[in-house]
């Protein structure tokens, strides 16, 4: 897949006409497509890559060629889906609704990586934006969990002998997911990011978003910060709380990703393992705290530097 996507990024930054079309198609069909395919979920499947990659190209465009650039790209593509929605579902404010949710953070991120140059500043800001979204949604939408159980619980009650645990464990998934709900935003996001980047490293031909990868560091200070936010969390039944927990565990997460493809760098079969880890990562969500405390401990233990120490005794 890797080669379309290459292609698809070099004729997207042949110009602004090219890249409004690219990112404007692709978020129409996001739109589109699940109300097109007999098989919802294979549908939301479909539109969600369509969503990741429109926004990708946008990230990408920023990177390369700066927020001017990214905003044509955008405005075009704005115009369009207004347009489309405005005929086909008589919603003309889906292409505001795109612009603010889908790519407003992306040109906020994607602005940063391009102007500090660091992927660790880049999500310091992704989660300062978390907090502010986590603050917002429970000063403006605190009933949201209750709606959302609420509008559960009238489409199971539609179904025949529905039992109580199911129904129980339903209502937890939806609690689960209200308080995820910025941490997975958060990590979508910076999915995104950090693909534009390696996007542009590859139309580059160069190593350096690896080594960038590789050496990501919060730092002490933001570790601390997350030790007291994690903690907490623990032992109090709050939801900003846990909800403030989630994000730094995903904050942390891709640390201590940074650390396992640097303990694995030079490994025979390297590539096996980290698809294994990967495999885990998203089956087990053991993996992902085990990730997180490895990359929050690694700002104060250094695992990264003792492997390299360790190789160089190996050498001597």
């Amino acid at each position: 897949m890797g080669a379309p996507v290459l292609a698809l990024a070099r004729f997207t930054l042949k110009g602004p006409y090219q890249a409004a079309t690219v990112v404007g198609l692709l978020a129409v069909l996001a739109v589109f497509i699940p109300l097109l395919m007999p098989n919802t979920v294979i549908g939301v499947f479909i539109a969600t890559l369509c969503t990741m990659l429109s926004c990708t190209m946008v990230g990408l465009v920023i990177l390369t060629q700066g927020s001017v650039s990214g905003l044509k790209a955008i405005a075009v593509s704005v115009l369009g889906i207004t347009l489309v929605a405005w005929v086909v579902l008589k919603a003309p404010e889906l292409g505001l609704w795109t612009a603010l949710v889908q790519w407003l953070p992306i040109i906020v991120l994607a602005q940063t990586l391009r102007s500090s140059k660091s992927l660790s500043m880049t999500m310091m800001v992704g989660v300062v934006i978390g907090a502010i979204a986590i603050a917002m949604q429970y000063m403006l939408w605190d009933n949201l969990e209750a709606s959302w159980i609420n509008m559960a619980l009238e489409r199971m009650s539609q179904a025949e002998q529905m039992q109580k645990e199911l129904v129980e464990r339903n209502i937890q998934l939806i609690r689960l997911f209200v308080l995820a709900l910025v941490a997975m935003a958060y990590l979508i996001f910076m999915l995104i990011v950090v693909s534009a980047r390696w996007i542009q490293a590859r139309l580059a031909d160069s190593d350096g978003f690896g080594k960038e990868f590789r050496s990501l560091s919060l730092g002490k200070s933001a570790a601390a910060v997350g030790l007291a936010l994690i903690l907490p969390s623990l032992w109090l039944n709050q939801a900003w709380v846990n909800s403030l927990a989630f994000l730094v565990v995903i904050a942390f997460m891709f640390q201590g990703i940074a650390v396992v493809h640097e303990r694995l760098l030079g490994w025979k079969k390297a590539g096996l393992w980290l698809g294994l880890y990967y495999i885990l990562l998203l089956i087990f969500p053991q993996v992902v705290a085990l990730s997180a405390i490895t990359g929050l401990i690694d700002n104060w233990l250094g695992f990264r530097k003792l492997a390299a120490n360790s190789n160089h005794d190996n050498e001597l």
